[in-house]
């Protein structure tokens, strides 16, 4: 039995612009949000999870003691963004068939800007598509008689020295000087190589946009970057593409101020041959090695002057998108055919090349880069073969379940369902990309298939029966104890497949009690899925000590986006 949920990656806070420039008879009002909060089986402001028919989802509601169902598609372009797809928010339908049909006449409605976590903690930001130090000219498309621009390229675009942060310095333009700061939450495809991106600005008071979405391109050939935005927070207001937008920018980079040390010029070496290619944010070219690092907010250039293949150290150049530059140690590790691991000395020159850095009292405290690599000649089949099932012990009556694909031994699938009635709560696919042993304990590195994130395990297989599972993050974070810290997992029956089960590769146990976790709770839902009279009461209380002036404005967006309902 399959349940009706949001996955962990769509619950939390959010906002969506309800009044202003995009929203139909507002365009000269100021621009307002409403709060929408994505909860594990529904989203209040609309209704509660009643039934997933592929990427769309039903949201049933009471309106005049009647079910009222619609059809929603949600689409998450970053980890803070999510597009809503919808037929229109005033009509809904009380049989689940009509409701069902009107899936195949859904439209993008609204963008969701992420502001709490799923856990109530703060948005994490994310690394600014948009890298390096720019200069840039710069245009506002208001049809004033007056048009507000920057036509030379004085003004000062960089993500420095915060990478999730774009720092724009107004200079030389028909305005006063000006420094403007965005929060990056996040960017994905656009039309015709473009990109989109999302952008927060936490200092706008003057009713304007907080949230802002965009589109840019790279145009490698002229050396230029353009980049426009929206006059909202939609991503189509006034925005046609990445020249022709409410604001226009065109970046140039900014010239390198720092020469290449000698010492680089006449000492490049190589990285290994097995190393080379494109790695998930790494590319890797001879003795060139340019990295993304998105938790982090930087992105680096390695220049190796000095390789060991043996050893796997190699002394290298590093540059940052900021210019900030100095030798260091890189420590590389081929740990299957998809898979590397660095990690960075913990001294560094920032003048000139030194010769011990690579030197062990350096290198004991590594912290590991995992990548995986893009263009993959040969599959790794997952560790597991088999299907496993375990309780969480600190989530009442949910079970997980750890199975494999005979077929497709590269495959493997992780659910969470009600242990008693089998309903379905959370169900994952992932690609095995590679696994090595250390320490006693087994790492997978594996591709989400729903978000195309990657994803670290660590694990431990006592012998065919019985194996213990943790996370560990994106980068495999070591000192995790999967006995100690892990789910522990029964074997239940063979891999989905014709084939039998091989058994997996037997591994030492190391001694801890066992007990099972998980690291994303998922609050179970007992009884009705309706809100209850009090619940609807407290929120309308809750209302009703707000300003006057908002409640127009919320009469107004209600009226013309909640009700009345048109009951089909």
């Amino acid at each position: 039995m399959v349940g009706c949920y949001f996955p962990a990656d769509f619950q939390g806070e959010f906002v969506t612009q309800v009044s202003g420039k995009g929203v139909e008879g507002m365009a000269n009002a100021p621009i307002q949000y409403s709060a929408i909060n994505i909860t594990f089986n529904a989203i209040p402001v609309w209704g509660y999870c009643h039934k997933r028919v592929g990427d769309n989802v039903l949201l049933i509601d009471r309106f005049n003691d009647k079910d009222c169902i619609r059809c929603f598609r949600l689409q998450r372009r970053s980890r803070n963004v999510i597009e809503m797809f919808a037929e229109t928010f005033n009509r809904c339908y009380t049989l689940e068939s009509a409701a069902l049909a009107s899936c195949s006449a859904l439209n993008s409605t609204s963008i969701l800007y992420r502001t709490k976590e799923i856990d109530g903690s703060a948005t994490r930001r994310e690394y600014c598509p948009i890298a390096g130090l720019y200069h840039f000219k710069y245009s506002v498309n208001n049809n004033s008689a007056v048009s507000l621009e920057c036509n030379t390229f004085s003004s000062e675009f960089s993500n420095c020295p915060d990478g999730s942060i774009l720092q724009l310095k107004f200079k030389r333009c028909n305005f006063e000087k000006r420094n403007v700061q965005y929060n990056c939450l996040g960017s994905w495809p656009g039309p015709n190589n473009s990109t989109y991106f999302a952008l927060w600005d936490n200092d706008v008071n003057d009713g304007g946009p907080q949230y802002r979405c965009g589109l840019y391109y790279v145009d490698n050939k002229r050396g230029k970057t353009y980049m426009a935005l929206s006059s909202d927070s939609s991503c189509t207001q006034d925005l046609d593409n990445a020249t022709h937008g409410y604001e226009t920018l065109i970046l140039s980079k900014s010239l390198n101020q720092k020469k290449m040390p000698e010492y680089v010029i006449t000492h490049v070496a190589t990285f290994p041959k097995w190393a080379q290619g494109v790695w998930k944010e790494s590319l890797i070219v001879n003795g060139t090695m340019t990295f993304t690092d998105l938790n982090g907010y930087n992105s680096y250039t390695f220049i190796t002057v000095e390789s060991n293949e043996e050893t796997g150290r190699h002394i290298v150049y590093s540059k940052d998108q900021c210019e900030q530059s100095a030798f260091v140690c890189l420590l590389m590790r081929q740990r299957s055919e998809n898979v590397l691991e660095f990690a960075l000395g913990t001294i560094n020159n920032p003048v000139s090349y030194q010769s011990d850095l690579c030197d062990d009292p350096y290198m004991d405290k590594r912290l590991w880069m995992t990548q995986s690599r893009i263009e993959r000649v040969v599959e790794s089949p997952c560790p597991i073969t088999g299907q496993y099932v375990g309780r969480i012990t600190d989530l009442s009556g949910m079970c997980a379940e750890l199975s494999s694909n005979c077929n497709t031994r590269e495959i493997m699938y992780f659910k969470v369902n009600d242990c008693e009635s089998g309903e379905l709560y959370e169900e994952r696919t992932y690609l095995c990309l590679g696994q090595w042993e250390e320490d006693g304990v087994m790492y997978t590195y594996t591709m989400r298939n729903d978000t195309a994130t990657n994803e670290c395990f660590v694990g431990l297989i006592v012998n065919d029966e019985e194996i213990y599972i943790k996370e560990a993050g994106d980068h495999c974070t070591r000192n995790i104890d999967p006995k100690q810290q892990g789910m522990r997992l029964y074997k239940k029956g063979q891999c989905y497949g014709n084939s039998p089960s091989p058994a997996p590769t037997p591994m030492k146990p190391i001694p801890h009690n066992p007990i099972m976790r998980i690291t994303t709770p998922r609050p179970r839902i007992s009884g009705t899925t309706r809100i209850s009279e009090n619940a609807v009461s407290s929120s309308t209380l809750c209302r009703s000590t707000m300003s006057t002036t908002f409640m127009l404005l919320v009469a107004v967006v209600i009226a013309k986006v909640a009700f009345p309902y048109t009951l089909e």
